[in-house]
């Protein structure tokens, strides 16, 4: 695909400016995600679609003041170019999931600038350039952050779906919950609960007397996904075998 484009003059990006980021990101050689970003002052807006346009995920919270100081100083006084072509933009090396396609849109009195970052093209190795990108990286990591209460919330869920709450379990308490600050972060949640039977798992085809039980789970979450979890430490919960 071919783009054609004019340099526009250099420009102050004001408090009120929106910053609105598109990100066509290759999931596998034959998938692409597109990831919409929008930006400003107060909120984060994180639209996630499908390659047939379809909405998989939406994501809003409130923009941390310290991050929004860095894209007016970041942008500010960078060239934007105004692109004529198609919207639909191209993949980047197909074989690499970690490629892609960013365009940055700054939005402010009335006037629309544009800038496209190609992951392939020569000036990509220019350092504001790829500034521009890390920085927009991050704020989608930032978006993608669950709150406190939005990670208990899916750790909760999670644990009364699988076998072992399932089958018996009654009482879950939340003990301890930390959280590392590195992006993407890691949530760590201690819980206690109880159950009617000793063992752990789907014990719907054991003959087993009733036995008041009480355990411990420790769940690891990141982006809003599980990525551990142990009963007792001695049970692997996700893979519903032992330690």
């Amino acid at each position: 695909m071919s783009s054609g484009c004019t340099e526009q003059e250099e420009f102050t990006i004001s408090d009120n400016a929106t910053i609105m980021s598109m990100k066509y990101a290759v999931t596998s050689p034959t998938n692409m995600d597109t990831q919409e970003l929008i930006i400003n002052s107060t909120s984060m807006d994180l639209s996630i679609y499908n390659s047939d346009n379809e909405l998989k995920a939406h994501y809003i919270r409130p923009m941390i003041e310290y991050q929004w100081e860095q894209p007016p100083y970041m942008l500010t006084g960078k060239p934007f170019l105004e692109i004529s072509s198609s919207s639909e933009a191209q993949k980047i090396r197909s074989d690499d999931p970690g490629s892609g396609t960013l365009e940055v849109t700054v939005l402010q009195n009335g006037e629309i600038h544009i800038l496209t970052i190609d992951s392939d093209s020569p000036e990509y190795l220019f350092e504001d350039l790829y500034q521009i990108e890390g920085y927009m990286d991050s704020q989608r990591l930032l978006a993608l952050e669950p709150s406190s209460e939005e990670a208990q919330g899916i750790v909760e869920k999670w644990i009364i779906s699988m076998p072992t709450y399932s089958y018996d379990g009654s009482n879950l308490t939340l003990e301890e919950h930390m959280r590392l600050d590195e992006l993407p972060s890691t949530h760590a949640l201690l819980y206690s609960f109880t159950s009617s039977h000793e063992g752990y798992g789907n014990r719907s085809g054991e003959d087993l007397p009733e036995s008041i039980t009480n355990h411990t789970i420790r769940v690891s979450l990141r982006q809003r996904g599980i990525i551990k979890a142990i009963i007792d430490d001695s049970w692997d919960e996700m893979r519903q075998k032992p330690v």
